[in-house]
């Protein structure tokens, strides 16, 4: 599972990283951390579309409902599609077909449980500078695009390699983040069932994350402090015993 995650780069650090820019000017905002569950944006490149970043709204809609309606309904939680699950599924099944994206993205959110507790651990590339100024990497994603033209997406799971089953290890699952010689591929048109399975089998990124324990700002009476950078700072660890 991933339901936060953050961006805080530049519009140019986006565009550089793929050589390519945004659909129109005015449409990014850099966050510290978005909560999946609010629908805010998140930025893709998408393969109807490969030459553009694009905002869509986290969390798939599928092609038979409207946005307001399926979100307000919360029947179906869309943030996250598991690989094992995304060719059969009636949400996922079109969109991992003919709909998968590259999701931006510098670092996520998961949950670590100590006893009955859990606390948030906020991952990024090893390679960063800090964790302040971190590199950038893609998320595999999928997604509709409603009847005006706007995109809603999820993330890909996988099962967790050894880093992520310590740190998410109750579920031990993490989100695909794609190594950069599988970004084209994933999102180039007509590719086979057996290529995109290979793809979310092997294309986890060869480059190593690095994760430390955060504040669970949910338990902070202003939820305001998702805006600040104060939930990504190092805190405590409940779990005195995890060694990452």
């Amino acid at each position: 599972m991933c339901y936060q995650k953050s961006l805080n780069q530049s519009k140019d650090n986006l565009t550089r990283y793929m050589d390519k820019p945004p659909i129109e000017e005015g449409i990014f905002e850099p966050y510290f951390l978005n909560d999946g569950f609010t629908h805010e944006k998140v930025y893709v490149i998408p393969m109807d579309e490969p030459k553009h970043w694009y905002p869509a709204s986290w969390g798939l809609v599928p092609f038979y409902t409207e946005p307001e309606q399926f979100y307000k309904n919360r029947k179906y939680n869309t943030l996250n599609a598991r690989d094992d699950k995304v060719f059969d599924s009636r949400i996922y099944s079109k969109p991992i077909r003919e709909g998968r994206c590259l999701i931006f993205a510098d670092g996520f959110f998961e949950p670590h449980h100590s006893g009955k507790a859990s606390q948030p651990y906020f991952c990024y590339l090893e390679e960063s500078e800090n964790f302040e100024q971190r590199s950038i990497f893609t998320f595999a994603g999928i997604y509709n695009i409603d009847k005006e033209g706007n995109y809603s997406a999820s993330l890909i799971t996988v099962d967790a390699n050894p880093l992520f089953e310590k740190v998410h290890n109750k579920a031990k699952r993490m989100p695909l983040v794609l190594d950069r010689k599988y970004e084209a591929d994933w999102i180039e048109q007509g590719q086979s069932e057996t290529v995109i399975k290979d793809i979310m089998n092997e294309g986890f990124t060869s480059k190593s994350f690095t994760a430390h324990p955060v504040i669970n700002y949910r338990l902070k009476k202003n939820w305001d402090i998702k805006n600040s950078a104060e939930v990504i700072q190092p805190a405590e660890a409940l779990d005195k015993e995890l060694a990452l």
